[in-house]
């Protein structure tokens, strides 16, 4: 007699061949994106009997880390937990390199050149392209660049499975697709890498770069609107140390509180005489704001997100009349405040990680 059975088991002990049988047809991979770690080598020929004790545990780690298949079920089940409510570790958001220095996980595989995706960074340095055009139409000066991400600059001290640097890594690809088209591209990786040569760049606990580091980039970006004289020199800073316990790394990676001594200068907070006032009409992931001295000056527009936000008021502040800043949102900010402020500079500032569109363009763009 007929049995659908038989056939019911023949297909389920295909299904579970496969990944196996597959194998040796896909690339050896040596680091899980999704999961953050270093996948388990080859297991080595015994050579003692110890060895050969431990020889069937390093084929089971070996088979179980690199199954066909495998990345793409990871990837499926953490979108499945996410969709049922289940969070997934508070580990896998933060890490610890080495020397103790912190990195949030995601892009750090990015900022270090093993994630390259040219698709995704063809389509934001379109966007800049797009944005220069428009911008160039106004006669609006415009430079654009990205905040390097801690793993860009840190090399030495990402986690193992996030080495070694490769290049061509998105960052590449993007400034290269905006130089293409004429846009006016700054590089900050040499200024951060000369910063963190002299004092720490970037936070030991916190995802942004510290006082220093905002320092370098910003001098480097007025320069590149022409105008070097708005820039900070290290002497005509008042300097001194704090510590503190605010970083958000150790929390999201399930640690307690890490104190950590910062390096700061007189010019971490608004000059007296300024005035703040939040924008709420454009909206975005963080509230729009302008800033005011009461004094003839350029109006300047920042689009950038939190590493410009903390640092780049406070020391633009003195030599603008008015400033802008809005958040890019994934280059779906609010076309508007362009229209509306008819700035004279605009620079577009996001941290490395955040370069991305997902085929979005500013609303209003038209």
């Amino acid at each position: 007699m007929f049995d659908p059975r038989r056939f019911l088991i023949l297909g389920v002990m295909a299904v579970l061949s496969l990944p196996v049988l597959a194998m040796p047809l896909l690339p050896l991979q040596t680091v899980s994106r999704e999961e953050n770690r270093m996948l388990a080598p080859p297991p080595n020929w015994p050579q003692d009997l110890t060895a050969w004790r431990h020889a069937p545990r390093a084929v089971d780690a070996f088979l179980a880390d690199h199954f066909a298949l495998r990345e793409p079920a990871i990837w499926l089940g953490a979108r499945l937990e996410r969709r049922l409510g289940v969070t997934a570790p508070a580990q896998a958001m933060a890490v610890m390199g080495e020397g103790g220095q912190m990195f949030l996980t995601d892009g750090l595989l990015r900022s270090t050149g093993q994630d390259v995706d040219p698709e995704r960074a063809a389509d934001y340095a379109d966007f800049v392209c797009q944005v220069a055009r428009r911008l160039a139409a106004r006669q609006i000066v415009f430079a654009t660049g990205l905040a390097p991400s801690p793993g860009t600059i840190l090399t030495d001290q990402t986690p193992p499975w996030a080495r070694p640097a490769t290049t061509p890594s998105d960052h590449d690809l993007i400034l290269q697709g905006i130089a293409d088209c004429g846009a006016p591209a700054v590089d900050l990786r040499p200024a951060l890498r000369e910063a963190a040569a002299l004092d720490r760049a970037y936070r030991l606990y916190d995802s942004h770069w510290t006082p220093w580091g905002a320092l370098a980039a910003y001098n480097r970006m007025v320069a590149a609107v022409d105008q070097p004289g708005w820039g900070w020199a290290q002497a005509e800073l008042t300097w001194g140390e704090m510590r503190t316990d605010d970083g958000d790394l150790p929390r999201m990676a399930g640690m307690p509180p890490a104190i950590e001594t910062l390096t700061i200068h007189h010019r971490t907070s608004l000059p007296p005489g300024t005035v703040r006032e939040e924008l709420k009409a454009y909206g975005g992931p963080m509230p729009a704001f302008a800033v005011e001295r009461g004094a003839s000056g350029p109006t300047v527009v920042i689009i950038g997100d939190s590493y410009t936000a903390d640092f780049f008021p406070s020391l633009i502040a003195d030599r603008v009349g008015r400033l802008i800043w809005i958040h890019m949102d994934e280059c779906g900010f609010d076309w508007r405040v362009i229209e509306d402020e008819a700035p004279d500079i605009v620079m577009l500032l996001p941290a490395e990680r955040n370069a991305m569109c997902s085929g979005q363009r500013p609303a209003g763009f038209g």
